[in-house]
């Protein structure tokens, strides 16, 4: 797994994603830094992950995903984005998940979303792995109908956590969680006091 170096001062975290997608849709990844387990100091998380994975009936073994954050740290009132590109490196296309552009049947939307809903779920973590968000609750979500990703083809979407609690009543408690995308991808986040 390749993972994107923090984006450098003056950098925007746009062309650090766009950078890493455009390496990502090129199938090649010569500006990501390659992880070592022989490198034992410790580095600062990083706000995008390259690497293998199932979306939806596309298998891991040809199937590449970026998965870029906003941020890392959330102070209140601050939202957390989380953006993906999933590319199809496979000879042959593959079936994913995506809303529907209007009535079902008919043609489903490009514009993809992660969450509870989207083409690719997140859920965020406590300190003691318990899902805190979404949660066990229910989501009236709009209808959705299998995509084929072509061959070569990408697909982006994005999707955002304002920290609330799964009421949406409240913000959820200061301290350290796990945001995990898709199964695979994590980050640790830290909700600041103020």
């Amino acid at each position: 797994m390749a993972i994107v170096p923090r984006r450098r001062r003056g950098a925007s975290l746009a062309g650090t994603v766009l950078l890493a997608a455009v390496a990502l849709v090129a199938g090649s990844t010569p500006a990501l830094a390659k992880s070592s387990a022989a490198h034992h100091t410790a580095k600062p998380p990083k706000l995008a992950i390259v690497g293998k994975g199932v979306f939806w009936e596309c298998p891991a073994r040809t199937t590449s995903i970026l998965v870029a954050v906003n941020q890392l740290d959330l102070h209140p009132r601050q939202v957390l984005n989380v953006n993906f590109v999933v590319k199809n490196n496979g000879p042959t296309a593959c079936n994913y998940v995506a809303p529907y552009a209007g009535a079902a049947p008919g043609p489903t939307t490009a514009s993809l979303q992660v969450g509870p809903c989207g083409s690719m779920g997140f859920e965020i973590l406590n300190a003691r792995h318990k899902d805190v968000w979404p949660g066990v609750v229910t989501f009236n979500c709009p209808a959705l109908g299998f995509a084929q990703l072509q061959p070569g083809a990408a697909v982006v979407g994005t999707g955002s956590w304002d920290q609330s609690h799964p009421t949406g009543t409240t913000r959820m408690p200061a301290g350290s969680y796990t945001l995990v995308v898709g199964g695979h991808f994590s980050f640790p986040l830290k909700l600041e006091a103020h």
